[in-house]
């Protein structure tokens, strides 16, 4: 009975911290994680049952339900009907974006993934002097780059395959800064906004990527033509503040019909 009450209030416990998050940065940090609160509170349930304690179990199942229900638009998803035109004419775009991390030095492993990949365009966040030197290997095919460096020394680097004209984004951040990228893809274009926002641990970092995310959504309110925002955004699919860029933004979610889709941590 004992550890069924202890998983049931943990996750009733990280369930009503979710409630107060918008106002709480530390608050906010529990709402990513809403697919284990609803693991553990039906493991608890399960435990109540199997030793006799009822009305405990009860909640239980409702903690579990209750976030169950806020999961299932990411569990439960039918993929999208393919687009009757696309961009290239024949095939889709394909992007890939990758946060290599400052720290690593696994080179070559990025190098051959974007080999066996061949996306038309690459995103690399947490980029350093290292790894631009060391992503000139595939230069070949892709002709056309634009690189940013903060004043940790840490940026933005693009890749594409298709003629591209990129600028910085301008006020987002001085620490790694946001590129503005414009694809000329068989005489259409195409923008990227590519961004790395500031990872949300502690107060003023967490106040940072909310007004990161909001400026993300001003701006991209008043661009016309196909866009997509790409990059490491710190932030999961259950925040207000990702829901809030998707609706000041008027932005489509990128997993919305591929169901869940975790990216972090790597395992």
């Amino acid at each position: 009975m004992v550890i069924g009450l202890f998983l049931t209030v943990i996750a009733l416990v990280a369930t009503l911290c979710t409630v107060a998050a918008p106002r709480f940065w530390v608050l906010d940090l529990a709402v990513h994680f809403r697919l284990q609160y609803a693991a553990l509170s039906l493991v608890g349930c399960v435990i109540l049952l199997a030793t006799g304690h009822a009305r405990w179990a009860a909640l239980a199942f409702l903690v579990a339900a209750i976030q169950a229900l806020i999961c299932a638009p990411l569990l439960i998803s039918r993929a999208p009907a393919a687009a009757s035109a696309d961009l290239a004419g024949s095939a889709a775009l394909r992007l890939t974006v990758i946060n290599v991390w400052f720290r690593n030095r696994q080179f070559q492993r990025v190098i051959d993934f974007i080999a066996r990949e061949r996306p038309d365009a690459v995103v690399l966040a947490d980029v350093t002097a290292e790894w631009e030197q060391a992503l000139l290997a595939v230069g070949g095919e892709y002709a056309h780059r634009y690189a940013t460096r903060g004043r940790r020394g840490n940026g933005i680097l693009v890749l594409s395959r298709w003629p591209m004209q990129a600028a910085v984004l301008p006020g987002f951040s001085d620490l790694e800064p946001a590129v503005s990228a414009t694809l000329l893809i068989n005489d259409r274009s195409v923008q990227l906004l590519s961004v790395h926002t500031s990872w949300p641990l502690g107060a003023k970092s967490s106040a940072l990527r909310d007004r990161q995310l909001a400026q993300l959504g001003e701006f991209v309110r008043c661009q016309r033509g196909p866009l997509i925002v790409l990059g490491d955004l710190n932030v999961s699919p259950f925040s207000r503040h990702f829901q809030a860029l998707l609706a000041g933004g008027y932005l489509k979610s990128a997993a919305q019909g591929f169901g869940w889709q975790p990216t972090w941590p790597t395992f």
